[in-house]
């Protein structure tokens, strides 16, 4: 936009600035001017600094409020230095002295739309890294959200472990108590019979030790009573108690061989892989964490 009384010079500016292919519009009255400014946006307004009603350097500053990115460029007379600096101080992007050349108007108004463009890139710069910032914020937010999930849910993995744990100690102990009920009065028959009653003190002894053992076993370590069969865990009692191989099989009536194979089948569900390490001490350390445990 160029305002200024003279329409010779509005005619200047249209025609020069139509042959480069830009787009002007004029105005000689300073207040139309400011209604027309209210309702279209310029990349650039010139304005002269002596019009009707209203100077340029007075325009300066409402121009700047209704058009804040419109560069504007002050037109004065080749003795209005201060005049031109003055407007510099109030906003103004350049000035332009009279009488100027078509190749200065050209440099001048190029300099102006530049400018403008640069700012332009400036704030859709500063809008994507404001934008890229608030997703940032929200993918931080959401990650947050997640590792607060994942917490809760590993402590509530944790405590229903640990009930699974109490509740398998509570059915194993259970399960020999009934065991013992249920087989106590079995060798009660078994020692009224006569046909067994001379060997009632002996199978007294035997079953009653077999129980107490598998008792203890049970409830020091549940999780070996769980994983080994019924024999697997009378010989296993066995030789946590030191009793060798050949011992083992004179008291179960069942040949080394057999003894052996129950030997290895325990490691292998225990997981025991190093064949240097000693059953019974594992099945001694195993005995010793429970206690402490239960302690």
């Amino acid at each position: 936009m160029v305002i200024d009384d003279d329409k010779a010079i509005c005619s200047l500016f249209e025609d020069a600035i139509s042959m480069w292919e830009m787009k002007c519009d004029s105005v000689c009255d300073p207040i139309a001017a400011l209604d027309c400014l209210k309702m279209n946006e310029y990349d650039v307004v010139f304005i002269d600094v002596y019009l009707p009603v209203i100077s340029g350097l007075e325009l300066i500053p409402q121009i700047a409020k209704y058009c804040p990115s419109s560069k504007i460029i002050i037109m004065t007379g080749h003795a209005d230095k201060e005049i031109a600096i003055k407007a510099l101080r109030l906003g103004a992007f350049d000035f332009l002295e009279k009488p100027f050349e078509a190749q200065i108007l050209y440099h001048v108004l190029q300099r102006a739309l530049d400018a403008r463009k640069s700012e332009q890139q400036q704030v859709t710069l500063l809008e994507e890294l404001k934008e890229s910032q608030q997703e940032l914020t929200e993918h931080k937010m959401r990650l947050e959200h997640l590792n607060t999930q994942l917490m809760e849910t590993n402590k509530a993995l944790t405590i229903f472990a640990q009930n699974i744990d109490r509740e398998r100690e509570n059915v194993q102990k259970r399960i020999v108590l009934r065991l013992k009920s249920v087989v106590a009065p079995a060798i009660e028959g078994l020692k009224r019979d006569k046909n067994l009653a001379k060997y009632g003190a002996e199978l007294d002894g035997i079953i009653r030790s077999m129980i107490e053992e598998l008792m203890d076993d049970m409830s020091t370590d549940g999780k070996i009573a769980s994983i080994l069969s019924f024999t697997e865990l009378r010989i296993a009692s066995l030789i946590k108690n030191g009793l060798t191989t050949d011992e083992i099989a004179d008291q179960l009536n069942v040949s080394p061989s057999t003894v052996r194979t129950h030997r290895k089948n325990i490691r292998k569900k225990l997981k025991i892989n190093n064949a240097q390490y000693s059953l019974r001490n594992f099945l001694l350390s195993k005995s010793q964490n429970s206690v402490a445990h239960n302690s």
